[in-house]
């Protein structure tokens, strides 16, 4: 069961990123890899709810604290199809920042979550990604190497480590050297593939 008080994440990007994956593959137990396909539903009033939908199932994550280089990630919500409408009022739309829809049923389909309430919104877009991962398993902390695909043909490599130890991630990131990398979050990263900016009001704040 996930931690309620969430994780502490630390997160990079680029497209040579190979001999980190091997490096961890030399300090925690590999997985074979698996690639999945996901839909990130992105908000230009923050950076600080991850929202996706992975094998039909809607999961949101928050970033409750920052703590020198690191994240703290937040499990908030991990429901199925049809998704309760009380669920979209209280803390999908709420968390990212943007104004609730009108709500005409008691539940919503897949389909219907992004028809009839996401696309009509200005401030939120829908990214395809698919990613092929490779995950690492040690005592103190999990780990990722993936390859990450959106729709029009972007792509990067991430490497990430989290644990809800903050000392056991930081060690880490020194073992594999990632010491002069920026720590940059899924959200702020799909932004930045995407080309898409802040709203006036967000920018302002």
């Amino acid at each position: 069961m996930s931690n309620p008080l969430g994780r502490f994440e630390f997160r990079i990007w680029g497209n040579h990123l190979s001999p980190f994956r091997d490096r961890l593959a030399a300090i925690a137990e590999p997985s074979d890899p698996h690639e999945s396909a996901e839909t990130y539903i992105l908000s230009r009033a923050t950076d600080t709810a991850n929202l996706k939908i992975r094998d039909e199932l809607l999961d949101l994550k928050l970033m409750s604290e920052q703590v020198g280089r690191l994240e703290r990630w937040r499990p908030v919500l991990k429901s199925g199809f049809p998704l309760d409408s009380r669920a979209i009022v209280e803390q999908v739309f709420p968390n990212l920042g943007v104004a609730v829809p009108q709500i005409t049923q008691p539940s919503y389909s897949h389909g219907e979550l992004i028809r009839d309430l996401v696309r009509p919104n200005r401030d939120l877009e829908l990214v395809e990604v698919v990613k092929l991962r490779n995950q690492y398993t040690s005592e103190k902390f999990t780990a990722e190497f993936a390859e990450v695909r959106i729709a029009g043909g972007a792509t990067s490599e991430t490497v990430a480590i989290e644990s809800e130890d903050s000392a056991a991630v930081l060690r880490a990131i020194a073992k594999l050297g990632l010491n002069s990398h920026a720590n940059i979050n899924y959200v702020r990263h799909l932004k930045l593939m995407t080309g898409m900016t802040p709203r006036a009001a967000a920018t302002a704040t």
